[in-house]
C-alpha cells in the first residue's frame, strides 16, 4: 500500500483542509515529518490509519475525539486517502461521528460516522464506488484489499510512537497471526485443522468401538471376554445332553402316537360299520317307491311308440288352421287393394292438372334469386358500413376520452406540484422539530428532576428539622444520664467511706490516708448507692452517648444530602434557564406541541415521498397516453375515410334493387315457399305415378296369394282325413283303453331322465353299501374295540415331557447362539477396531506433529513460518549488526515452552560481548528501537521477496531515533536510504536536528493558534 494524496479537514490540530501529495515528494522517496512538539506530526499517520480502519495508529484516541477546536463549526471532520495497491488506485473518504450545527434553527444535530471507497482510473476519476455509507463494509473491504487488519498494520507498516517495541516484543501466537497474514500460509494451517479433524474422527470411531464391545458383552449380560469363553466351554457339552434327552422324549412321544393313531383308526372302523348298517336299513325304506317308478317308466315307454302317429295327426290338424287364416287374410288384402288403386288413379290426374304449373313457378324463383343475391351483398356492405362507423366512433370517443384523461393527468399533476410545494415549505418550516423535541424532553426531564429535588428538598428540611430535635433531645438525654452516673458514683465512693470508716479505730493508721488520728470520720447517708447501681447509671449514660453519636450520624447525612441536593438543584437550574422559573406544565405543553410538529413532520415527509410518487406516475403515464394519442389520432382519420367510402357503394347498390326486393329476409320467405311449391308439385307428380304403379303391382299380388291360400285349403283337407284314420288304428293295437290313458302316461324327456337317475342312484347305493358293509365284517371278524382314554393320557404324557425337554434343549440352544453369535461381533469389531488404531497410529501421529503436541511443540504453520523468521532475521540481523556496532544479532529461541504454551517464533538477541542469547525485552529503549526497526525492515524486504499477496512497500516510523547516538543514527539513515533504492516510501518523524539536514525531502508541520498547517519542503521540480 503507497499513499498518494491525504486530505485532512478540521481533524487533530488542523483546523482547515490541509493536503498532503505524497507524489510530489519523490518516486519511492525518503521523508522526514518535522515540527515542534504538539503540531500534529503523529496526526499524519492517525489520519491515514484513520481513513483505512477508522481507528488512529495508537488505538488510545477516539475517532469522535480527533476534531478540532480550532475549526470553524460549520467545517466536517472528514480525512480522504488516494493510495496505490498491486497497481490499482484507490480513494477512501472517512467522516467520525461528530456534532455540527443545525441547518436551521439553534443548537446542534448529531451526524453519523460514514465512509466511501471508490476504485479509481488511471487519470484519477472515479472508476467504480465499492461502498457507498457503510463504516463497518469499508473497513472489511480495505481489510480484504490490504492484507492486514488494523493492529497488523500498526506493527508491520506503521510503527507508531511508544509502540515500536510490539512486534518485536510479541509472542509466538501474536507474531503467528501476523506472519501467518503476511506470507499466506492458512494452507498450512487448514493442513493442521484436517489432520486434526481426522485424527479425532478416527479416536472417536476407536472410543465408539470400545464402547460398542462394552455393549456387545453387556447386552449378552458378560462381564468379560474370558467369561464368554467360559461359559461357551460349559454350554456346549450341555446343549449336547439336552438335545439327546429331547429326542429320545420325542421318540417316545411318537411311539405314543403311533399306538394311539391305531388305535383310534381301529376304532374309526367299528363305528363305520355300524354307521354302514344304519344306511342300509335306510336305504331300504325306499323299495316301494323305486317299483313304482320302474312300472311309470314302463309305461311311458309304450306311449313312447305311439308318439310319431299322434304329432302327425296334430301337424295335420295344425296346417289346416293355417291354411284357413291365409285365405281370410288374402281376401281382405284384395278388397283393400282394389280400393288402393282406384285411389291412385284419381290422384294421377289431379297431379297431372298442377303439373302445368310449374313453368312460371320455376321463372319466379330464378329471378328472386337474383334479387337476394344483391340483397344480401347491400346488407353485406351495410355491415361493413356499420362495423367501420363503429370503429369510427369507438376510435374518436377512445381519442377524446383519452384527450381528456390527458388533460385532467396534466391538472393533477399540476394540483400535486402545488401540493408538494406547500408540504416541502411546511417540511422545512419543521426541519427543526426533531432536535428541537429532544431539547425540549431533556429539559423536561431536568424538570422533573428539579422538581423532584425541590421536593426532596423540603422533605429533608424536614427530616433535618426533626433530626436536629432528636439531636438537641439525646444531647439533653446524655448530659442527664453523664450527671447522673457521676452523681451514683460519688454516691457510691461515700457510701464506702462510710463504711471504712466504722472501722477506723484511735492509734490505728487509717488505710487510707495512714494517719493515727481520725478527726472527721466519714458519716453513712441513708441512701447508700451499690456498685449495681453505679454500673446500671454508666450503662445508661453509654447508652445515651450511643443515640447522641447516631443523631449526630443522622443530622450530618442529611445535612449531606441538603447540600448535594442543592447543588444538583443549582445545576440543572441553571441549564434550564427561563424553564427553572416556568410551570411545569408549559414545558409539558411546549413538549406536546413539538411532539406533534415531530409526528407533523413524519406524516408530511410521508406525503411528500407519497406525492413524489404519484407525481412520478403521473408524468409516465402521461407520457404513454400522450405516446398513444400521437398513434390514435391517424387510426381515427383511415376510420373515418373507410366508413365514408363504404357508405357510398351500399347508396350505388340500393338504387340499383327495386323497393320491394330490398328486404333480403322477406324474399328468402318468398323464395322458399316458391321451391317449397315447386317441390311439393314434383313430388305430388312423382307420388300419383309411383302409387299408381304400386297399387296394381300390390292387387296382382293380392289375387295370386288368394289363389294359393285356396289351393293349400284343399291339400290340408286331405291329409287331416288319411292321418286321422291311421292314428286310430295304432291307438287300438296299443295297450292303452283310450286316448285319455295315452295322455296320462306320457313323460317328457325331462321326467324321463329323472325317474330313470332316481332308479339307478338307489340300485348303485344299495350295492355300495352291500359291499362296505360286507368288507368291514371281514375285516372286523376277530377284533375287539380299543381303549381311547388310556391311549390319549399316555399320548399326552409323552408330548408334556417332550415340550419340556425340548424348551430346556431351545434355552440352551438359544443362549449358545447368542454366544457365538456374540463372539463372532467382538472378532468383527476387534478386526474394525484394529484398522482403526492403524489409521490412528498414521493420522495420530501425523495430527500431533502438525498440531505441535510433541518435541518442541512446534505446529506445522509455526515450523513453516519459523523458516520464514529465519529469513526475516538474517535480514533484520545484518541491519541491527550494524546499528549496534557488531554487538547484537536477532535469533529464534529453540529452547521449548514450558508447559502447554504454543512457542517456535520467540525472539532472543544474540549479545557477541556476552557469548550468551537473551531476550529481546532486556534491550534498552535504543536497542529495542534498533531491533524493531531492523525487524520491521527485515520482515518488509522477505515478505516482497516471497510476494505473498500483501505488499509491504511503505513504512512510517514515529520517533525513537531520538534514543540512538550519532553512529547507530548514521547507520538507520544509511539502511533507511537503501531501503528506499529498492523502491519503498519510508516516512519518519524526530525531533533529532541531524535527522533535518540528512534528508531533506520533508513534510514540515507548523502550529499556531488558529490550528496546524502542513508544507512539503525540499522537492525537486
Amino acid at each position: 500500500m503507497t499513499p498518494l494524496i491525504l486530505t485532512m479537514q478540521a481533524f487533530g490540530p488542523f483546523a482547515g483542509s490541509e493536503t498532503i501529495d505524497f507524489t510530489a515528494l519523490g518516486r519511492s522517496p525518503l521523508f522526514l515529518i518535522n515540527g515542534p512538539t504538539g503540531a500534529g506530526k503523529s496526526s499524519i499517520l492517525d489520519a491515514i490509519c484513520f481513513a483505512l480502519y477508522g481507528q488512529t495508529t495508537g488505538n488510545e484516541r477516539d475517532p469522535a475525539q480527533m476534531r478540532c477546536d480550532q475549526a470553524d463549526a460549520s467545517l466536517l471532520t472528514e480525512v480522504t486517502l488516494d493510495f496505490r495497491l498491486r497497481g490499482v488506485d484507490y480513494r477512501v473518504r472517512r467522516v467520525p461521528q461528530q456534532e455540527r450545527p443545525k441547518a436551521r434553527g439553534e443548537g446542534t444535530t448529531t451526524h453519523n460516522a460514514e465512509a466511501q471507497l471508490w476504485r479509481l482510473k488511471a487519470d484519477g476519476d472515479v472508476e467504480t464506488c465499492l461502498v457507498a455509507r457503510k463504516v463497518n463494509d469499508a473497513t472489511a473491504e480495505l481489510q480484504t484489499l490490504i492484507g492486514l487488519d488494523a493492529n497488523q498494520f500498526r506493527q508491520v507498516m506503521v510503527l507508531p510512537q511508544g509502540k515500536f517495541r510490539e512486534l518485536l516484543l510479541a509472542g509466538s501466537k501474536e507474531r503467528e497471526v501476523i506472519f501467518s497474514q503476511l506470507f499466506q500460509t492458512q494452507i498450512f494451517q487448514r493442513i493442521e485443522e484436517r489432520l486434526r479433524t481426522q485424527a479425532n474422527q478416527i479416536e472417536r470411531a476407536v472410543s465408539d468401538h470400545r464402547q460398542h464391545i462394552s455393549g456387545i458383552l453387556a447386552g449378552g449380560e458378560l462381564e468379560s471376554e474370558d467369561a464368554l469363553a467360559q461359559e461357551l466351554e460349559e454350554l456346549t457339552p450341555q446343549v449336547d445332553q439336552a438335545r439327546q434327552r429331547f429326542e429320545t422324549a420325542q421318540q417316545q412321544r411318537r411311539s405314543a402316537e403311533k399306538q394311539r393313531d391305531e388305535a383310534l383308526a381301529l376304532q374309526r372302523q367299528f363305528e363305520a360299520r355300524d354307521r354302514l348298517a344304519a344306511d342300509k336299513a335306510r336305504h331300504l325304506e325306499q323299495h316301494t317307491q323305486i317299483e313304482s317308478t320302474k312300472e311309470r317308466l314302463a309305461q311311458s315307454t309304450h306311449a313312447q311308440a305311439l308318439r310319431p302317429q299322434r304329432a302327425a295327426l296334430d301337424q295335420a290338424q295344425q296346417t289346416l288352421i293355417t291354411a284357413q287364416a291365409d285365405q281370410r287374410q288374402a281376401q281382405a288384402a284384395l278388397a283393400t287393394q282394389r280400393s288402393n288403386a282406384e285411389q291412385a288413379q284419381q290422384a294421377l290426374e289431379v297431379a297431372r292438372q298442377l303439373q302445368a304449373e310449374l313453368p312460371a313457378l320455376r321463372e319466379r324463383h330464378r329471378q328472386l334469386g337474383e334479387f337476394i343475391h344483391k340483397s344480401q351483398q347491400l346488407s353485406e356492405l351495410q355491415a361493413l358500413f356499420q362495423t367501420a362507423q363503429d370503429s369510427w366512433q369507438q376510435a374518436d370517443s377512445a381519442l377524446k376520452r383519452d384527450e381528456a384523461q390527458l388533460d385532467n393527468i396534466r391538472q393533477q399533476g399540476e394540483a400535486i406540484s402545488v401540493n408538494l410545494e406547500r408540504l416541502q415549505t411546511e417540511f422545512q418550516q419543521l426541519a427543526s422539530a426533531p432536535a428541537e423535541l429532544s431539547r425540549h424532553n431533556d429539559l423536561l426531564t431536568q424538570r422533573q428532576e428539579l422538581d423532584e429535588l425541590t421536593r426532596q428538598a423540603h422533605e429533608l428540611t424536614r427530616q433535618q428539622q426533626q433530626a436536629t430535635e432528636t439531636l438537641n433531645r439525646q444531647q439533653s438525654e446524655a448530659e442527664r444520664a453523664q450527671r447522673h452516673a457521676t452523681e451514683q458514683e460519688m454516691r457510691w465512693h461515700q457510701g464506702q467511706a462510710a463504711l471504712l470508716a466504722l472501722t477506723l479505730e484511735q492509734d490505728v493508721p487509717c488505710p487510707v490516708c495512714g494517719s493515727l488520728e481520725h478527726p472527721a470520720p466519714a458519716v453513712n447517708s441513708a441512701d447508700v448507692v451499690s456498685q449495681a447501681q453505679v454500673e446500671e447509671a454508666r450503662a445508661a449514660q453509654e447508652q445515651a452517648r450511643q443515640a447522641q453519636q447516631s443523631a449526630e450520624r443522622h443530622h450530618h447525612q442529611l445535612t449531606q444530602q441538603i447540600n448535594y441536593n442543592t447543588e444538583q438543584a443549582q445545576r440543572l437550574t441553571q441549564q434550564l434557564g427561563e424553564w427553572a422559573s416556568q410551570p411545569l406544565a408549559e414545558l409539558q405543553t411546549a413538549c406536546e406541541g413539538l411532539r406533534r410538529q415531530v409526528q407533523r413532520r413524519e406524516s408530511v415527509e410521508r406525503e411528500i415521498s407519497q406525492q413524489t410518487v404519484a407525481r412520478e406516475a403521473l408524468r409516465r403515464e402521461w407520457g404513454a397516453l400522450d405516446k398513444q394519442l400521437k398513434t390514435q389520432r391517424p387510426a381515427v382519420e383511415k376510420a373515418k375515410e373507410d366508413a365514408l367510402r363504404l357508405e357510398s357503394q351500399r347508396d350505388q347498390l340500393s338504387q340499383s334493387l327495386p323497393e320491394d326486393a330490398r328486404d333480403p329476409e322477406a324474399m328468402r320467405r318468398t323464395l322458399t315457399e316458391l321451391e317449397h311449391q315447386i317441390a311439393q308439385l314434383e313430388k305430388a307428380w312423382e307420388s300419383a305415378q309411383q302409387m299408381l304403379s304400386t297399387s296394381q303391382t300390390q292387387l296382382a299380388r293380392a289375387e295370386e296369394q288368394l289363389r294359393g291360400a285356396n289351393e293349400r285349403i284343399e291339400r290340408s283337407e286331405q291329409t287331416l282325413q288319411q292321418v286321422q284314420a291311421e292314428w286310430q288304428a295304432a291307438l287300438q293295437a296299443s295297450p292303452f283303453e283310450d286316448e285319455a290313458a295315452f295322455q296320462a302316461a306320457q313323460l317328457d324327456d325331462t321326467q324321463r331322465q329323472e325317474l330313470t337317475r332316481q332308479v339307478e342312484a338307489y340300485q348303485r347305493r344299495l350295492a355300495e353299501l352291500e359291499g362296505a358293509l360286507e368288507n368291514y365284517q371281514t375285516q372286523l371278524a376277530e377284533k375287539t374295540p380299543p381303549n381311547m382314554a388310556a391311549l390319549t393320557s399316555l399320548t399326552e404324557a409323552a408330548q408334556v415331557e417332550e415340550n419340556t425337554q425340548l424348551e430346556a434343549w431351545r434355552g440352551l440352544d438359544g443362549r449358545l447362539t447368542t454366544l457365538r453369535g456374540i463372539r463372532q461381533k467382538l472378532a468383527t469389531a476387534h478386526r474394525a477396531q484394529a484398522e482403526l488404531e492403524a489409521q490412528y497410529q498414521l493420522w495420530g501421529t501425523l495430527s500431533e506433529v502438525a498440531n505441535g503436541r510433541t518435541g518442541h511443540r512446534i505446529s506445522l504453520q509455526r515450523f513453516v513460518l519459523g523458516v520464514l523468521l529465519d529469513d526475516v532475521l538474517i535480514q533484520a540481523s545484518e541491519r541491527l549488526v550494524r546499528m549496534s556496532r557488531g554487538r547484537y544479532q536477532l535469533v529464534r529461541r529453540e529452547d521449548p515452552s514450558k508447559g502447554n504454551r504454543a512457542s517456535g517464533l520467540e525472539l532472543d538477541v544474540a549479545d557477541t560481548y556476552t557469548g550468551k542469547n537473551r531476550s529481546v525485552a532486556t534491550l534498552s529503549g535504543g536497542e529495542s528501537f534498533m531491533a524493531a526497526l531492523s525487524l520491521a525492515l527485515g520482515l518488509s524486504d522477505v515478505v516482497q521477496a516471497y510476494a505473498g499477496g500483501i505488499q509491504l512497500d511503505t513504512l512510517f516510523i514515529d520517533e525513537g531515533f531520538g534514543s540512538l547516538d550519532q553512529d547507530a543514527l548514521d547507520q538507520a539513515i544509511a539502511m533507511l536510504s537503501e531501503l528506499q533504492m529498492g523502491g519503498r516510501m519510508i516516512g519518519v518523524i524526530s525531533h533529532v536536528s541531524e535527522l533535518k539536514e540528512q534528508m531533506p525531502v520533508r513534510i514540515d508541520v507548523s502550529a499556531s493558534r488558529h490550528g496546524s498547517t502542513v508544507e512539503v519542503k525540499g522537492v525537486l521540480l
